[in-house]
């Protein structure tokens, strides 16, 4: 993996940071960027001053998985509906990591039958750059959604 893609991301509450780029900057910008949001969240720790700021193209999602994958014109082949998966998980849910698990659940969810090995479906995701692997979930290994997959999904037409 090339140091261009080197990705951090920090979430604890209502708060988030994510950084992606080269990693000397990456990891300076993180730690610039946390230092000054932590400041502020403790300035403004009053009731009445805390707001909440949606994630990026939350809004735009669909209300349930089934309707999300319906507007993306129903895509075929368990690649594809596995990074819709793991935007949906990410986006909606909120999930900075998931497992073969939670993509199965998804597939349980929109009642589409299940690839016979969700591993094979995630590593080939992550071969095309579309997802990427992080610390383990639950003592299996488990992926976030990278730059590349989220576009891949944006552009997916109904």
């Amino acid at each position: 993996m090339s140091e261009a893609n080197y990705r951090i991301r920090y979430k604890k509450r209502d708060f988030e940071i994510e950084v992606q780029g080269d990693k000397a900057w990456v990891e300076g910008k993180f730690e610039q960027l946390k230092k000054d949001m932590l400041s502020k969240a403790v300035m403004s720790d009053s009731p009445t001053s805390q707001t909440t700021t949606p994630i990026a193209g939350e809004t735009t999602l669909a209300g349930s998985l089934v309707e999300f994958i319906r507007g993306k014109g129903n895509p075929r082949g368990h690649t594809n509906r596995a990074v819709l998966f793991a935007y949906w998980l990410f986006k909606k849910e909120n999930m900075s990591s998931y497992n073969t698990t939670d993509i199965e659940k998804c597939f349980d969810e929109t009642r589409l039958p299940k690839p016979a090995n969700t591993s094979d479906v995630m590593n080939r995701l992550q071969a095309q750059g579309f997802v990427t692997t992080t610390a383990e979930k639950d003592g299996k290994k488990a992926w976030v959604i990278t730059g590349t997959g989220e576009q891949q999904v944006e552009q997916m037409k109904g």
